[in-house]
């Protein structure tokens, strides 16, 4: 058994058979999916229209808002309230809404995600 032209034809009969039953099983694949019987599947139906909804903001509460938002970016930035003016207030986009699209972001997705985890 220690003769290396033994063991190299041994070796080489494997190799091939191996290769043998590939090709067997890869030749075999028609016949295999011809035998099944496939499920015969029912038309699409019709999807339903989405409507969104956004929810009102009342009045009263956007003066509250504007308030805090003005203490908050005073204490942030060290400077007196006075020294700036919010001029507008808008809902921002989910994280599924911006990632539908751009959101006004110029950066790729993971920058986007890892930008809104911070804390």
């Amino acid at each position: 058994m220690t003769n290396p032209w033994f063991i190299m034809l041994v070796g080489i009969l494997t190799v091939f058979a191996a290769l043998f039953l590939i090709i067997a099983f890869l030749l075999g694949f028609p016949w295999f999916f011809r035998v099944i019987k496939r499920k015969e599947h029912e038309p699409p139906t019709a999807m339903p229209q989405l409507v969104e909804v956004h929810p009102a903001v009342p009045k009263e509460d956007e003066e509250e808002l504007v308030a805090v938002l003005t203490a908050a970016v005073a204490a942030v930035r060290g400077t007196a309230p006075g020294s700036f003016a919010i001029t507008s207030i808008s809902p921002a986009q989910s994280v599924a809404a911006s990632a539908e699209s751009a959101g006004g972001f110029n950066t790729p997705v993971w920058g986007r995600i890892e930008r809104l985890s911070r804390k």
